[in-house]
């Protein structure tokens, strides 16, 4: 559980990435050179690491706030390398998690599934939501098919299916 964020908040964090690094209106966000460059030029605190698929069972990468570091499946990493969209997303998902997130991990509380946790306090929704955002833009995606947004984005049929689906109206805009 982690403070609440709203929909419109997380991609606010999104669009103000992009445009910081001069994104804004680029279709193909390019994750995986973004993802080198932080601790560079923007984080020197912040560090990642590919590691044997083996190193992190059940899970294709985590961000671990107390170190600032995000630790990737070598294989993950190699199909982004690729272009897959689904190991975009999970990497832009893992940029969600430091992000949002690094500030929190003092007050995060860990839930079960027996927990109610509302959707704009869950960590992962709130990921899952920013890597959306951070990949697709509404203003981008606007107007589009879900294979048309795969295929200028970078992601999966799905997951671009599912940004499709959302309920804004309209895109935020600085």
């Amino acid at each position: 559980m982690v403070p609440p964020l709203s929909r419109v908040d997380i991609e606010k964090m999104a669009f103000l990435v992009r445009d910081a690094i001069q994104c804004r209106d680029r279709p193909y966000f390019p994750v995986v050179s973004f993802l080198e460059s932080i601790p560079e030029l923007y984080d020197p605190g912040f560090d990642y690491e590919y590691v044997e698929d083996s190193e992190l069972p059940g899970v294709y990468a985590k961000y671990n706030p107390f170190e600032n570091k995000i630790y990737i499946q070598s294989s993950v990493y190699d199909a982004a390398c690729k272009g897959n969209g689904r190991a975009r997303f999970t990497i832009a998902h893992e940029l969600g998690h430091y992000f949002l997130h690094k500030q929190v991990a003092s007050y995060c509380r860990v839930t079960t599934s027996a927990d109610n946790v509302p959707a704009y306090r869950d960590a992962e929704w709130q990921a899952n939501t920013f890597a959306s955002y951070f990949l697709m833009p509404t203003h981008i995606i606007c107007g589009k098919t879900a294979k048309e947004v795969a295929n200028i984005c970078g992601t999966s049929l799905q997951a671009s299916e599912i940004a499709l689906n959302r309920k804004k109206a309209k895109p935020y805009r600085a």
